[in-house]
């Protein structure tokens, strides 16, 4: 085991002797006082440190964010070493239960399929304090070379920088603040004249309705002919319909068979 002492504790490596290895996660050890007056021994995780200077660094900034002598509570402070993957599992699990701006379910699962999809497999492993301009830089790159949109990019993007603000002390604020470089990491502008609206025309609907029957030429009927969303024409009930059926209110959305609220106010209706 290798470590060094100091008054701010001091750092080590699980079965490691002689030589600091980078590859090797490292540890930091300090006591702390507690309500009680008792002195209680106090271990984090450092992840990985390129040398002993910049553990003795991250166990020293995490001891002066945790405000140990000022005895402010310690168990509610991510520590230095949390990598982003185990980031974005507590940001995920924070989002359903969340009570300011309540998200939908169709929301928190696009999000998860971001996540699983393009972000972890890239970003998984890497430290929180480590996804800043550059990391994204990178980032965008890899997915301008998969072909995506740049309308994706940039939602996929926002995924990212929302695990990387979910950071916070017990103060509620953020551990790792970033001053977002758009134009260093070369995020794609979205022009919405050029984005990819596939319509379906007049012939297609014709064609669809002459070959459906029943309750499926009914709903693209409604759809085709209204403008509603699959989840608002779902939701539909006889009476959101007046006397006449000249007049439809909208109330409500289905999504995975559940009903909910529309997406947004505007869309009561």
């Amino acid at each position: 085991m290798l470590n060094t002492t100091g008054q701010q504790g001091n750092v080590y490596q699980a079965r490691q002797h002689g030589k600091w290895n980078p590859r090797s996660s490292a540890y930091g050890r300090f006591w702390i006082d507690v309500p009680s007056g008792e002195r209680k021994r106090r271990t984090v995780s450092l992840g990985l440190c390129a040398t002993q200077w910049v553990a003795r660094l991250r166990l020293r900034e995490y001891i002066e964010r945790a405000g140990v002598c000022s005895k402010r509570r310690f168990h509610q402070i991510p520590v230095p070493g949390t990598t982003f993957r185990q980031q974005a599992e507590w940001w995920m699990e924070s989002l359903s239960t969340r009570r300011r701006r309540p998200l939908k379910p169709a929301t928190i699962y696009g999000w998860q399929h971001c996540l699983d999809r393009w972000i972890l497999p890239n970003l998984a492993n890497k430290l929180v304090s480590e996804v800043g301009n550059g990391a994204l830089r990178q980032f965008v790159e890899i997915l301008s070379a998969a072909g995506l949109a740049p309308k994706t990019i940039v939602n996929v993007v926002t995924v990212v920088k929302f695990v990387v603000a979910s950071a916070v002390d017990e103060e509620g604020d953020q551990i790792h603040p970033r001053v977002w470089n758009h134009e260093f990491m070369q995020l794609p502008l979205v022009v919405k004249e050029k984005q990819n609206r596939p319509t379906i025309t007049e012939v297609e609907i014709s064609a669809m309705l002459t070959t459906l029957k029943g309750r499926d030429a009914v709903l693209v009927a409604l759809v085709a002919g209204t403008g509603l969303r699959i989840g608002e024409a779902l939701a539909i009930r006889t009476d959101d319909f007046d006397p006449l059926c000249r007049l439809l209110q909208v109330r409500r959305s289905v999504w995975r068979r559940r009903e909910q609220a529309p997406k947004t106010l505007n869309a009561i209706r």
